[in-house]
């Protein structure tokens, strides 16, 4: 399904947030179609994660289809611009970012590398055939700059091993030359709240 127009409204964003705020303080854990459904109710407030990578955003899709094989959770750009950002949503559970191994060094979990993988897919659906008609029809037009940002789990234990390494995956990620940023949904929020507070009106 092609993006559809949004004429992004900071004062809604505003409101959607605040809720979207109380609801994460009222669920500890979540499982990612609870999240998502949470997230598609308020499209100005998802607006939000695109800044700092697009323009202004003026189209967005949920469910967002790449060439007929991969999919985004979600899709924001900028028309004009064509600058785009791809978001991957994922649980936001005790065990989404780390499960398994020991007490002292745990394992990534499925999910956090479920969402790494699709990053990679979306990276090669571009690099194969960058102006491929399948392609280009997606996004209805070039494009010319796009980001990935995958969304999981809560923030670890304040000082701990986890969040050195969390930390890291954040912050220091590419992937042939695109951005790459990961998210938990408390760093999400921060993340919309200083973007929010970036272009008051």
């Amino acid at each position: 399904m092609p993006l559809g127009r949004i004429a992004f409204d900071p004062r809604r964003a505003e409101r959607e947030l605040a809720t979207f705020k109380d609801w994460l303080a009222a669920h500890v854990s979540f499982k990612e179609r609870a999240v998502l459904a949470e997230i598609r109710a308020r499209p100005h407030m998802a607006c939000l994660l695109a800044y700092g990578f697009v323009p202004t955003p003026n189209l967005i899709q949920f469910e967002f289809g790449v060439k007929g094989l991969f999919r985004a959770d979600l899709a924001i750009g900028n028309d004009g611009a064509r600058s785009f950002v791809l978001i991957e949503f994922e649980g936001g559970e005790a065990t989404s970012l780390f499960s398994g191994g020991t007490r002292h060094y745990r394992h990534w979990s499925r999910q956090i590398e479920h969402g790494f993988g699709q990053v990679v897919d979306w990276g090669w659906a571009k690099h194969d055939h960058p102006h491929d008609t399948a392609f280009t029809n997606a996004f209805g037009g070039k494009v010319v700059d796009d980001s990935y940002i995958v969304i999981c789990g809560r923030d670890p234990a304040p000082g701990s091993i986890e969040e050195r390494r969390f930390d890291f995956r954040r912050s220091r990620l590419a992937l042939n030359g695109v951005t790459v940023r990961f998210f938990t949904y408390d760093g999400m929020v921060r993340a919309m709240s200083d973007n929010l507070d970036s272009i008051r009106w």
